[in-house]
């Protein structure tokens, strides 16, 4: 009966462990290390085989993840109900990806460099989706809108000077 529990809890472990090293890397939180060339294989393949549907998954639970942040939360309203519907929608993307459409990328990167290594190939698709969401003309106006506060004048003065100038060929 003990050995059971004991394989039972470490089972859950395990998979707790594995998911939580997963959602560090899509929130780019991993250690980075020099990625080896299996590392840059599985990026490959998660970047080839995520659907513009997978995406808005990830990004839809980033949001949220971020969100339960104590000084975010008073920006999202989003229900208990929803934040397991997201949770459920990314392990099922995670799941398809990993485990069917990137299996043995996956599995060469655990062979050779560990279960951490297999987070620092989100790193990549982290990237690309951020490009993605930057492209989105309503976020492009959101952080135009903080440049109405910026001093350019001081800016200019400050990080524009004499010596930079003449490397950008704007004085003689």
């Amino acid at each position: 009966m003990s050995r059971r529990l004991s394989n039972t809890f470490g089972s859950k472990f395990s998979r707790i462990a594995s998911a939580s090293v997963l959602a560090m890397g899509l929130l780019g939180m991993t250690q980075v290390a020099s990625a080896g060339p299996t590392v840059d294989q599985l990026s490959e393949c998660l970047v080839k085989s995520t659907t513009a549907t997978d995406k808005t998954a990830v990004l839809q639970w980033t949001f949220v993840a971020l969100a339960s942040h104590p000084d975010l939360k008073s920006f999202s309203n989003v229900t208990e109900a929803q934040k397991t519907q997201l949770d459920q929608n990314l392990a099922t993307v995670l799941q398809r990806i990993l485990v069917e459409q990137c299996a043995t990328q996956t599995k060469a990167v655990i062979k050779a460099e560990g279960i951490q290594a297999v987070g620092n190939s989100f790193q990549e698709l982290g990237r690309i989706s951020g490009e993605e969401i930057l492209k989105n003309p309503e976020v492009k106006a959101q952080l135009k809108g903080v440049i109405r506060y910026v001093d350019l004048n001081k800016l200019v003065t400050t990080f524009l000077t004499p010596d930079i100038m003449s490397k950008l060929g704007l004085s003689k």
